[in-house]
């Protein structure tokens, strides 16, 4: 390498070693990267926490939606095919493909189709022993220049930094994501939590977990991966309304004879440039809630328990399958028999009704 190259290299590995996560990794190295290879755009890809087969992906200077459903297209992606069969070899397309089907490919054709006309690429697929993931470094080219054989070693020369890096960087992540977890822990408690990336990415579950889910809801109101459909469209609705929560968390009940499942929707700081959700999974008892159950009838037992929950006249009568004023007048019977309790409204009811007291261990 010349003066200037060694100089760039330099601080490239400074850039690399201080970097603990992706963005700043990408924010840190991607002008000094784009002088060595001489690149108009980068692309760099690690996999998701919790989701060795599924990656996140971190562009620079060309349009993030490119890769936004990378996951539907990668099976065409001859580039990373041949990649995959030689980790940690920095590849140029020119020993891979054929211009003529690199030009008939459905990378090729994406990028044109978005603009960005990706004409010459240079490639290697990172990994590391022990790492259950993996990763990747993208150069791309808008014109028709193949890159040299210098620009291939001196990308070979920092490749092995560069795998360690997002492996450090991925570790960084989790521990904090594991410290977050803890701070939102009751102290005493088994923890019984999911982490979600999106209401269809867990990152994360402890095995009490999976154990709940198997008692509490039977398998036709789970979806394939176990996951109950209630649980994922609140979390759905709260992670779309996150910026108006006041708190950032938000309660679910599922109300039995004895006991209720409460699960509680923890949002997370962003970590990584992603946003993570903590469901936290508690079963409680109400002692107070089960004795009134019992001065109830049936059909105002089935009520309470929508009321519980939080809906509102309008959702129970849907529910129920009941006119609203027939509802209106049994929610009426039910704060008459608990006037005793001090309830005589919906507040009173929720708020005395759901004062929890730990189940013994």
């Amino acid at each position: 390498m010349n003066r200037r190259e060694r100089l760039l290299v330099n601080k490239l590995m400074e850039a690399l070693i201080y970097s603990q996560n992706l963005p700043e990794l990408v924010n840190s190295t991607e002008g000094l990267l784009s002088q060595l290879v001489s690149a108009d755009c980068l692309a760099l890809c690690a996999s998701k926490l919790g989701q060795p087969t599924r990656e996140d992906w971190l562009v620079a200077k060309m349009p993030e939606v490119y890769f936004a459903h990378y996951a539907e297209w990668k099976k065409d992606d001859l580039i990373r095919d041949a990649n995959m069969k030689q980790p940690n070899v920095v590849l140029r397309d020119t020993e891979i493909i054929a211009r003529a089907d690199l030009e008939s490919s459905t990378v090729y054709r994406i990028g044109h189709g978005m603009g960005v006309p990706l004409e010459q690429v240079m490639s290697v697929y990172l990994t590391e022993a022990g790492w259950e993931g993996n990763g990747g470094f993208s150069a791309y080219r808008m014109k028709r220049q193949p890159f040299s054989n210098r620009e291939r070693d001196i990308l070979q020369h920092i490749t092995p930094l560069l795998s360690k890096t997002i492996q450090k960087c991925r570790v960084f992540t989790e521990r904090e994501l594991m410290e977050r977890l803890l701070e939102n822990q009751p102290e005493g408690q088994k923890p019984a939590f999911l982490v979600m990336a999106a209401p269809t990415e867990e990152v994360k579950r402890t095995g009490p977990v999976a154990d709940l889910i198997r008692k509490w809801f039977s398998p036709t109101e789970c979806d394939a991966s176990g996951m109950p459909h209630l649980i994922l469209r609140r979390l759905a609705f709260l992670m779309s309304h996150a910026s108006s929560l006041d708190t950032g968390t938000d309660c679910w009940d599922r109300l039995g004879e004895e006991e209720t499942l409460r699960v509680t929707f923890i949002q997370l700081p962003r970590m990584d440039g992603q946003s993570y959700w903590q469901l936290r999974f508690q079963e409680v008892t109400h002692p107070l809630l089960t004795s009134w159950l019992k001065k109830m009838t049936p059909k105002e037992a089935e009520i309470a328990n929508f009321l519980v929950q939080g809906l509102t006249d309008k959702e129970i009568a849907q529910k129920t399958d009941k006119e609203l004023g027939t509802v209106k007048k049994q929610l009426g019977s039910i704060y008459d028999k608990l006037k005793d309790d001090g309830v005589d409204s919906r507040a009173t009811f929720i708020a005395r009704a759901l004062l929890p007291r730990k189940k013994p261990d």
